[in-house]
C-alpha cells in the first residue's frame, strides 16, 4: 500500500514530532510504501526572532529533513510552500505522482488540502485528532469547515471517550474513531535505573485559548497545574517540570512553583530526539496533570508524552481523563483525582519500582505498539470500503 503521512513537523519542537512521526515510522515497519509531506504558508516561515524569510532561506526545511532522516524517511519527503510553487526534498512534480497513486492519506493537523494536487488524488483520507474536545467543538462551530474535516473519509481521535455517553464533546453527524497514540518501540528502548530520583514531565503552561462551550469555558492547563502545586511539600520526592512558559506573567508564576519546591528546566534545550530520549530516560517516573478541557469532559485523551515514559519502562502517574476504562491502571500507569491520591500514586510508585517499571513497558507493548495500533487502524478503514 501507498501511504502519504502529513503533519505539523518542520517547525515543531522535537516533544510535539514523534506523534507524528510514529505513523510514517510504523507504515514503513509494517512493509508499506511510506511517503512524508507537508504544506507551508508564508507565515510558518519565521525566524528566531519570529521575523517572516523567504522559504529558501527558512531552517524549517533542514529541520524537516532532520527529523526525517532521524525516523528512516528520507528522502522520501517532501515539503511543499503555497499549493506547490516551492518544494524541498522531492519536487512537486514527483509529490503528485506519488498522490496519483496513494491509497491513503493521513493527517494529524497541518494544511495538506490547501496542495489539492495531493490531497484531491489520494484515494482514501483518514484524519487523527490528537486534540480531542477542541477539534470536535471547533468543528461545529465553523460550520464544517474546521480543518477541512468534511473532506476526509475517516476520522481517528486520541479521545477514546467521543461519542459516549461518558463524554459531553459534541460530535454531530460526524462518525469519531477511537484510537491510541502509536509508538514505534524500536526508538524507544528500556532505560530502567532506580538511582534516578526525579518524577519529570514536559509541559506548557498557558498558551491555548480557552474553547466556549454552550456557556462553559475549557480553561488552562495551568488550572490544574495550580491544583496540585502542593504536591512536593507533601512528599520526599523530587518533581521536575521542563515548563514552557510565554505568559507575561511567567516571573511570578516560575517563582510560585518554586517556592512549592518544584524544579524548573528549560524545554528549548531539548533540542533533538536524542535530548528527548534522555530526558526521559533519565526520569524516575512522570508526574503530569491534563489540560483542564481533557478532565472536564472526560474524553479519554492520553498525553503522546506518557505513551514514551511507558515505552522507556517508566511508570506513569497522570491526572485522570477517564482512561480507566481503556487502559490499565494500578501499575506501571496510575491515575489520579485529588492531591492525596496523587501523593498515594508517587509512594506507590517507589514501593515497588521495579514492578511498575516491568508494568509499564507491558502495557506499551500491549496497548501502543505501532505495528498493533496501525494496523488495526488499516483493519478499520480497510472494513469500511464499499
Amino acid at each position: 500500500m501507498t501511504i502519504i503521512c502529513t503533519g505539523k513537523i518542520a517547525n515543531t519542537t522535537v516533544g510535539h514530532i514523534d506523534h507524528a512521526m510514529a505513523y510514517p515510522a510504523g507504515f514503513k515497519n509494517l512493509g508499506h510504501e511510506v511517503y512524508l509531506m507537508e504544506h507551508v504558508g508564508p507565515n510558518r516561515c519565521t525566524d528566531s526572532n519570529n521575523q517572516q524569510v523567504p522559504f529558501e532561506l527558512w531552517d524549517g526545511r533542514l529541520h524537516f529533513e532532520a527529523v526525517a532522516r532521524a525516523y528512516g524517511i528520507w528522502p522520501r519527503c517532501c515539503l511543499i510552500y503555497q499549493g506547490g510553487k516551492k518544494t524541498y526534498g522531492m519536487s512537486f512534480r514527483e509529490a503528485v505522482k506519488v498522490a496519483n497513486r496513494c491509497d491513503l492519506l493521513i493527517t494529524r493537523s497541518g494544511q495538506i488540502h490547501k496542495a489539492p494536487e495531493i490531497f484531491n488524488r489520494a484515494r482514501h483520507r483518514a484524519y487523527f485528532d490528537g486534540n480531542p474536545g477542541n477539534t470536535q467543538i471547533q468543528y461545529e462551530q465553523c460550520g464544517g469547515e474546521f480543518e477541512a474535516l468534511d473532506q476526509y473519509d475517516f476520522l481517528f481521535t486520541l479521545g477514546l471517550n467521543m461519542g459516549t455517553a461518558s463524554c459531553d464533546i459534541p460530535t454531530g453527524t460526524s462518525k469519531w474513531h477511537p484510537m491510541i497514540r502509536p509508538v514505534f518501540l524500536p526508538m524507544w528502548p528500556v532505560r530502567c535505573d532506580a538511582d534516578n530520583k526525579r518524577f519529570t514531565t514536559i509541559s506548557t503552561w498557558r498558551g491555548r485559548a480557552a474553547i466556549e462551550w454552550h456557556g462553559a469555558f475549557s480553561g488552562e492547563k495551568s488550572t490544574n497545574w495550580l491544583k496540585f502545586l502542593a504536591l512536593p511539600k507533601q512528599t520526599d520526592h523530587e518533581f521536575e517540570i521542563a515548563l514552557r512558559m510565554n505568559s507575561a506573567d511567567a516571573q511570578s508564576d516560575r517563582a510560585l512553583f518554586q517556592k512549592n519546591g518544584w524544579r524548573l528546566t528549560n524545554p528549548g534545550e531539548l533540542r533533538n530526539l536524542n535530548d528527548y530520549q534522555n530526558y526521559i530516560g533519565e526520569s524516575r517516573a512522570e508526574f503530569s496533570v491534563a489540560h483542564n478541557r481533557y478532565v472536564e469532559s472526560s474524553t479519554g485523551w492520553f498525553s503522546d508524552r506518557s505513551a514514551l515514559y511507558l515505552a522507556s519502562g517508566k511508570p506513569v502517574l497522570v491526572q485522570s481523563t477517564g482512561i480507566e476504562s481503556h487502559l490499565p491502571t494500578g501499575k506501571g500507569l496510575l491515575t489520579f483525582k485529588r492531591i492525596e491520591e496523587a501523593v498515594a500514586g508517587a509512594e506507590e510508585i517507589n514501593r515497588n519500582y521495579s514492578g511498575h517499571c516491568k508494568a509499564a513497558r507491558e502495557i506499551a507493548e500491549a496497548y501502543f505498539d505501532s505495528d498493533k495500533v496501525l494496523t488495526k487502524i488499516l483493519d478499520e478503514i480497510g472494513g469500511s470500503l464499499p
